[in-house]
């Protein structure tokens, strides 16, 4: 097994409000010089909520997507706030996105979006026992909400505007779990 690199220099390239962008000069054991560039998160990442008001349906969203310039569907997802738990971000999220708190909140899976070039994470919750508990947020214009099918999540999958990694992720983790439980 290798060692880790020895680390050299970090230096920023650029910074926006929600990341940065690295350059970082690496000596591995074998002797080879490298330099890699990597996209940071401001922040402790991200959480993605796949809410549940029932056994049978799931809650997703309809957002408009500036990197496709198109809406796309997806969860309930959001950055995690200095000093906030991922948990308490879940909650906060479903509230302000959807206008409902839960009474279960069960964190599925942590991935990582590109660990090779960035460190950003998202943590994704399954939320059940829904309750209106509405918080206003900054989303730009009002989410559109749509109740989907537990048993067609396959069509859903196969969606053109369906296609958020996370979300995709999201959908079999959901499936894996209900079906664990029966």
């Amino acid at each position: 097994m290798n060692d880790l690199p020895e680390v050299l220099d970090i230096n920023t390239i650029a910074r926006t409000r929600l990341f940065h962008i690295e350059s970082v000069d690496l000596m591995f054991g074998n002797g080879q010089y490298a330099q890699f560039e990597r996209f940071m998160g401001e922040g402790s990442g991200s959480v993605l909520v796949i809410p549940m008001p029932d056994p049978q349906h799931l809650l997703l969203l309809r957002e408009y997507a500036v990197g496709y310039e198109r809406y796309e569907l997806g969860f309930v997802k959001g950055r995690i706030d200095p000093g906030e738990s991922p948990r308490d971000a879940a909650l906060r999220e479903m509230r302000e996105e959807i206008g409902y708190a839960a009474h279960e909140i069960v964190e599925l899976a942590a991935v990582g979006l590109t660990p090779a070039y960035s460190n950003y994470r998202t943590m994704i919750f399954l939320a059940r026992g829904l309750y209106p508990d509405p918080l206003s947020g900054d989303e730009p214009e009002p989410l559109e909400t749509m109740g989907w099918p537990l048993r067609q999540l396959d069509q859903l999958r196969g969606r053109d505007d369906f296609t958020d990694a996370r979300s995709l992720l999201a959908t079999y983790l959901v499936d894996d779990y209900v079906r664990a439980e029966k």
